[in-house]
């Protein structure tokens, strides 16, 4: 998965935050970012019994630019770093029992990272996301990296 090249798209998007940060501190725009990963996952999750794919997929992206933002802030880019062979790893796993249970768990690790300062929970967090998107959304990496760029670039470049 080409990580390096999603992350520069991703610090340059200029995503909007869901929720207004309350003053400009280092502090508030690391809550912020917390926040949007968080709130990011949600709506995927809350979008995956429909058979939006296509919304589904976007939905996907956004998370994963959430959570590439974070990484990004945090200097935990090189754990997150993937090759093919590692996402196709992925595809080895089992299906989610349950996505109740899944987004719980990757809610836990989210606010561990943020609360904890547990970075490891945030690098688990993003492992689950990919078998999610791999394994129980049945997205290839190509199709994930393709409506990627195809999202972020554009912001970028406006």
């Amino acid at each position: 998965m080409k990580v390096n090249e999603m992350s520069v798209i991703a610090r340059h998007a200029m995503l909007p935050s869901y929720i207004s940060m309350a003053n400009f501190s280092e502090r508030e725009r690391q809550a912020a970012l917390y926040t949007d990963l968080s709130l990011s996952v949600s709506e995927l999750f809350l979008e995956v019994q429909s058979d939006k794919s296509q919304v589904i997929l976007d939905k996907f992206c956004n998370s994963v630019c959430r959570f590439l933002l974070v990484a990004s802030s945090q200097n935990l880019l090189d754990k997150f770093l993937l090759d093919k062979i590692q996402f196709a790893q992925f595809k080895n796993k089992w299906a989610s029992k349950s996505f109740n249970t899944v987004y719980l768990i990757m809610e836990q690790q989210i606010l561990n990272a943020y609360f904890k300062h547990q970075m490891d929970d945030l690098i688990h967090a993003w492992h689950m996301l990919l078998k999610f998107g791999a394994v129980d959304l049945r997205f290839s990496e190509e199709e994930i990296e393709d409506r990627f760029f195809q999202l972020f670039q554009s912001k970028v470049e406006k």
